[in-house]
């Protein structure tokens, strides 16, 4: 027997589980839009399938709904693939082993996937249905949504006609009326090197322990950016004692907040004391910053093995150095028009040593495209001062902000749904997280809204998905369906 066999809804879970057992990795979701091909073609609807498996399915109305006007659902068919250290599981293999404990489906030691697995089976489950009233379906299935939204970028709109879309692509009971858009730029330094001084010897520093967190859930809390407060330690112990750089790196994938980061310097015998003294003065300094949003942060020396035995020219070390600690980061203005909610903001995210080069990695979002657009030229600006062949390029897709509206139709519609299918008005969310709408949203000037599912710990072996939140989720879906079946096509 299936593990949510007796899970309600139990149609959207049925799905929901079905699509647990089939590949669907950002990058490798051939097996995933395959699936959503057979699955329309079955029922006889009409299905598109583009070069990079984003899906488009047409479903008539139903129940009462065939002549409404159309509706646009979306969501992405990709998911984070993630283990917990030491798990043997091959997500090209192994089907997702799901289990239920506390009112919570989790995967055993992997990512579950319910972002955005549960927003696909929502959709699977009504254009499935024979008896739930719906307007005719324009279904959008978008791929590599977690590898920089490459396939929202490149869906062919043309092939929408709805004015009205509903997004299934949020993480919380909340209704999502508005999100910033985003841009990542990879920003890197060619590699010039030099021997070690004579005399010199190797120390690793290491800054972890740090919790890190979602580049945009948890910027509001101002915790340390690992490769941030690493690269201000490093430049201080190379400008008091003379100490060259010859490695440094930090943080993990786009989209998260460092939580740790190293570096590998040289220092004289006669002064290695003396750093190990500064660095623990340091390590202080920064437990006294961070006392509130970043507690257990440590900084150390460690024993220093396998190092490189070539440092990083002065002029390299000056232009990475430099860069990092002058680029914008963490919160840069707050929304005028939404009290409390961030309007700009930028995360350095990842900081790699290789062969010849040097590279950061650096996400900014924002809700306005031009003050998005003006940081990227300070940006841009900022590694030109820097000199020395560095160089800057967007990374991905820049993708456009959602718009908040506060007049939008389609708002009142859900928060209608919400009252008779929860009994309360649905709490309205502008969030700092960026997600794929922007690009339909200008393209054909649709009235959107997102409606989620609770889904903690999102992109971590720790996701679980809320079956109350489920539920509750499927009986507003419910309701806005037969509501929308209200609004005829003229």
């Amino acid at each position: 027997m299936a593990v949510l066999d007796k899970v309600e809804p139990v149609r959207v879970m049925h799905f929901f589980e079905e699509i647990s057992g089939i590949q669907r990795g950002s990058s490798h979701e051939k097996p995933m839009s395959d699936y959503l091909v057979n699955f329309a073609k079955e029922r006889g609807y009409d299905v598109a399938q583009d070069k990079l498996w984003n899906i488009m399915i047409k479903a008539p109305g139903s129940c009462g709904g065939e002549d409404a006007e159309p509706v646009i659902l979306h969501g992405h068919m990709d998911m984070q693939w993630k283990t917990v250290e030491g798990s043997a599981h091959d997500f090209f293999k192994d089907k997702l082993k799901l289990y239920i404990e506390d009112g919570f489906i989790h995967a055993k030691d992997t990512t579950l996937g319910a972002d955005n697995g549960i927003g696909v089976a929502y959709m699977l489950a009504l254009m499935d249905s024979a008896d739930i009233p719906h307007p005719p379906l324009e279904i959008v299935l978008t791929v590599m949504e977690e590898t920089g939204k490459k396939g929202a970028a490149a869906f062919d709109t043309s092939l929408l006609s709805a004015k009205k879309m509903i997004d299934f692509n949020w993480i919380d009971d909340r209704i999502l009326a508005g999100c910033t858009g985003d841009t990542s730029l990879r920003i890197s330094f060619p590699l010039k090197k030099e021997n070690v001084p004579p005399d010199m010897v190797p120390l690793r520093v290491v800054l972890d322990g740090l919790k890190g967190g979602h580049s945009d859930l948890n910027i509001t809390q101002e915790r340390a950016n690992a490769v941030i407060q690493l690269v201000r330690i490093v430049d201080r112990i190379r400008a008091e004692f003379c100490a060259p750089v010859a490695s440094i790196r930090g943080g993990e994938r786009i989209g998260l907040i460092p939580s740790g980061a190293e570096a590998v310097i040289y220092v004289r015998e006669s002064e290695k004391k003396d750093v190990e003294k500064k660095i623990a003065g340091f390590d202080g300094m920064l437990k006294k910053e961070y006392d509130v949003a970043d507690k257990d942060i440590s900084l150390r020396v460690e024993k220093a093995e396998n190092v490189p035995n070539t440092v990083f020219e002065d002029a390299t070390a000056d232009s990475l150095l430099k860069t990092v600690l002058l680029i914008p980061n963490g919160i840069l203005s707050m929304n005028k028009h939404v009290p409390g909610q961030i309007e700009t903001s930028n995360n350095v995210s990842v900081l790699e040593t290789e062969e010849k080069e040097i590279w950061l990695m650096t996400t900014l979002t924002g809700a306005v495209f031009s003050r998005k657009h003006d940081t990227i030229y300070r940006i841009e600006n900022l590694v030109s001062l820097a000199g020395n062949g560095a160089t800057v390029e967007m990374f991905g897709v820049d993708a456009p902000e959602f718009p908040y509206n506060p007049d939008s139709p389609l708002l009142a519609m859900t928060r209608k749904a919400f009252r008779e299918a929860r009994g309360f008005d649905g709490e309205v969310h502008i969030s700092n997280f960026s997600l794929e709408l922007g690009f339909f949203i200008y393209a054909k000037n649709l009235d959107c809204i997102s409606i989620g599912t609770l889904i903690p710990d999102i992109h971590t072996p720790d996701e679980r998905l809320s079956i109350e939140s489920a539920e509750n989720t499927w009986k507003t879906v419910k309701v806005l369906m037969r509501d929308l079946c209200e609004l005829k096509q003229a």
